[in-house]
């Protein structure tokens, strides 16, 4: 079976990422420009977070009035589980539908090599 690191053989190799100083807005509009549902929150070359649709929604309700004045950091996911480059897609599949989640990191070592997704994964198998 395919392993993730050879999906990222196939797939665009652009990591979308931000800062935890970021506006929120421009967040979004970076979500929206490239199309993509979730943004890695960098701090030069380490990974301090991921950032959502989801975690925008849950602040949406959460801060109402206020969310036009947050920062990324205010809402980032920072316990951020991530895959390793050698794993399987099965495996990564059962991941992320056990933690209900849409996106994952790929790491190797200490080094960020991509994101996949739900839907690369899926594209993967057929």
């Amino acid at each position: 079976m395919m392993t993730i690191k050879e999906l990222l053989t196939y797939k665009d190799s652009k990591i979308h990422h931000t800062t935890r100083d970021t506006r929120l807005a421009t967040a979004i509009d970076s979500l929206n420009y490239y199309n993509i549902g979730a943004l890695l929150v960098m701090d030069g070359k380490k990974l301090r977070g991921i950032v959502t649709e989801r975690d925008i929604l849950h602040a949406l309700s959460r801060y109402q009035q206020k969310f036009f004045d947050l920062k990324v950091a205010d809402i980032m996911t920072t316990d951020v589980i991530h895959c390793q480059a050698d794993d399987s897609i099965q495996k990564v599949l059962t991941i992320m539908n056990v933690r209900r989640i849409r996106h994952l990191p790929v790491m190797e070592s200490d080094i960020l090599l991509g994101i996949v997704s739900i839907k690369d994964l899926i594209n993967a198998m057929l």
